[in-house]
C-alpha cells in the first residue's frame, strides 16, 4: 500500500489566535488568496461544522470533492473528507496564544492524505507538498492584508 502524504507547517505570528481563527474557518473567501483553490462553498451548516464543495487547481488539472469541516473556536479546525477518492484526508489547525507584545498564537497546520487511486498518488503527492508549503503562508499574508499591516 502506498504511504500517505504528511506535512507539516507551524509558525508564531503576532495575529490573535482568535482572529486566525476566523480567516481560516470562512472557507467560502479562500479562492480568493489561498493558491490551488479555485472554489469553496458551503453546502450544509451545523452549529460547529459545516460541509464543503471545493475546486483544487493544479496548472490545468482541477479536481472537485467534499469536506466536512468541525470547528472549536478559538483553538482548532479539522477538515476532513469521505470523498471516495482519498483514503484519507485530514487537516488540522491548531491555534494557541503565545505572549508576544501585540498578542500573538502558534499557528499549526497538518495535511495527512492520500489518494486511493495508483494513478492520482503521484498528483496528489506534489499538490498535498505545495499545499502545505503554501497554505500558512497565504493566511498569515491573509491576516496582514485584512489588518492593513505588511507581512511579515
Amino acid at each position: 500500500m502506498a504511504k500517505a502524504s504528511h506535512h507539516h507547517e507551524s509558525r508564531v505570528v503576532t495575529i490573535a489566535p482568535q482572529r486566525m481563527f476566523d480567516l481560516v474557518a470562512d472557507v467560502e473567501r479562500y479562492p480568493e488568496f489561498l493558491p490551488l483553490m479555485r472554489e469553496a462553498r458551503i453546502v450544509r451548516r451545523a452549529a460547529d461544522a459545516y460541509e464543503t464543495e471545493q475546486v483544487l487547481a493544479l496548472g490545468l488539472l482541477a479536481y472537485r470533492f467534499r469536506s466536512r469541516t468541525v470547528l472549536n473556536p478559538p483553538h482548532s479546525i479539522t477538515v476532513t473528507s469521505a470523498d471516495r477518492s482519498f483514503r484519507r484526508f485530514d487537516i488540522r489547525w491548531l491555534f494557541a496564544p503565545v505572549p508576544v507584545p501585540e498578542g500573538g498564537c502558534r499557528i499549526a497546520f497538518t495535511l495527512d492524505c492520500e489518494f486511493r487511486s495508483p494513478w492520482l498518488k503521484p498528483l496528489g503527492d506534489v499538490w498535498a507538498a505545495q499545499m502545505a508549503l503554501t497554505t500558512v503562508n497565504a493566511f498569515v499574508m491573509r491576516a496582514h492584508a485584512l489588518n492593513g499591516a505588511s507581512a511579515s
